[in-house]
């Protein structure tokens, strides 16, 4: 498994306000960013949060805010469906870097993956790969551990080979064009850890490259569970951020 060196809780969060439905746009509250990105370069004297993640279309505003801090920006790429193709990925990766971003989470085409078209995520992997060297990829595990378990274990080398180095799950999506009509996703902390734990040892066992984030539904009652689990990365609102770390540092003690 891929090696990120945590000297502080902090070091673990992505903070976000990024949301599937247009309302939450930054464009119309511009006061949150400034408060992310604040928030995210003080989380406690002399600690900072990894990485903050904005849609493309902030990503020089944010790129400003954190000028001078150690805190990454990021953007979230072709979401929420992952459905732009690779044209869509290598726009907004060239843009994310033009910026001075240094990463981006992409969203993983769920077509794709239903039709084991290895080719196809390869192209919209690489194409965002051309600008970006540090690629998360998102994707609604908790759909593809209750429908479709067999593509985790196809997929995760074609990530490692794509230069992906972290897989992340999706919870803030109740829904996706794919879930049988009357449907619903299993969210359950259990099931999270199942898969958390499942994705974890196979990454081990087959040394790959690759590290583990969990996104949504992340409480200062069940980070620490997440994080023995096998989760590297937590991605977090950004007023959450001092109650986790604070639970994750009395875990420790």
């Amino acid at each position: 498994m891929k090696s990120i060196n945590i000297k502080d809780p902090a070091d673990r969060f992505d903070l976000s306000y990024v949301f599937a439905n247009n309302f939450a746009s930054f464009g119309k509250n511009k006061s949150a960013l400034v408060e992310m990105c604040e928030i995210a370069k003080n989380i406690a004297p002399g600690v900072h949060a990894r990485a903050v993640l904005v849609h493309p279309g902030d990503i020089h505003e944010t790129v400003s805010l954190l000028k001078g801090s150690p805190v990454r920006s990021e953007v979230v790429i072709d979401f929420p469906d992952g459905l732009g193709g690779a044209e869509t990925k290598f726009v907004q990766a060239k843009v994310t870097k033009e910026a001075g971003a240094v990463g981006g989470d992409v969203v993983l085409n769920l077509h794709k993956v239903a039709t084991r078209d290895e080719k196809g995520i390869r192209g919209e992997l690489l194409s965002a790969r051309k600008h970006l060297e540090e690629v998360k990829v998102i994707a609604q595990v908790p759909y593809l551990w209750q429908y479709d378990r067999e593509s985790l274990p196809w997929l995760l080398p074609i990530l490692a080979e794509c230069g992906v180095y972290c897989l992340k799950d999706w919870t803030t999506r109740t829904d996706n064009f794919l879930l049988p009509d009357g449907d619903e996703l299993d969210y359950t902390l259990e099931t999270r850890l199942g898969y958390i734990k499942y994705l974890s040892d196979y990454i081990s066992s087959h040394s790959l490259p690759l590290i583990l984030k969990v996104a949504g539904k992340v409480t200062k009652e069940n980070v620490f569970s997440f994080v023995s689990a096998g989760a590297v990365l937590i991605g977090t609102s950004y007023r959450k951020a001092e109650s986790l770390r604070k639970a994750l540092l009395e875990e420790s003690r």
